[in-house]
This record gives structure tokens, sequence and C-alpha cells, in this order.
């Protein structure tokens, strides 16, 4: 979502620790990747349904305004991925990899 002043990404990724998530803004792409692990990995796993995609992933999403690189910030709480990217005029930077805080309980 937008604001007046920032964008905001939200995402859920539950089942993931916060230093199993690797965030990266090359440019005006926003590239988040990460792995869950699989729980059947070290033992045999017969499932009846299954909702939760296992293994690595990787998204990248068009940011469609300037950003300010250098404010960037990531919260990683309850399996809730928040990054706040602050608006700017002129980027000056071409890649960023972000460091993920410890979200707050609000």
């Amino acid at each position: 979502f937008e604001t007046e002043d920032h964008l905001v990404v939200k995402m859920e990724l539950a089942g993931i620790r916060k230093d199993d998530i690797e965030i990266t803004l090359d440019g005006r792409v926003l590239i988040v990747r990460g792995m869950r692990p699989d729980p059947c990995r070290h033992h045999r796993c017969t499932f009846r349904q299954m909702e939760v995609d296992y293994g690595h992933f990787e998204r990248r999403l068009v940011i469609p305004k300037t950003i300010d690189g250098s404010r960037v910030r990531a919260q990683y709480h309850n399996g809730f991925l928040h990054i706040d990217l602050p608006k700017a005029q002129k980027s000056d930077f071409a890649a960023v990899t972000v460091i993920i805080e410890q979200g707050n309980e609000s």
C-alpha cells in the first residue's frame, strides 16, 4: 500500500526464520528471497493435504516510485514481513541489501 511519504510491502512468511530471509532493492525492483525448511527432509511423510510450499522462494516486485534506499527498513514479527520504502525525488542507490529488524508486539 502507499501513503503520502512511503510505499509499504507486507508479506506473510509463516514458518520462516528471520535469518532465512534476504531483501534486496535493486533500482526499482524489490527482491525478497528465502527458504522454508521441509519438515520431511529427514524422515518420510505422507500428506493427506498440503497448503504450504516448502523450499526456496523468490518474489520480485517492481516499485512504481523512486525510493530512498538508505532509509528502507524491514521488520519481521509473528510470520509477517513489513518493508517500509520511503519515497524520494531521486535515488542515488543502485542496489541495497535491507537488514531485517525484529518487530515489536504492536
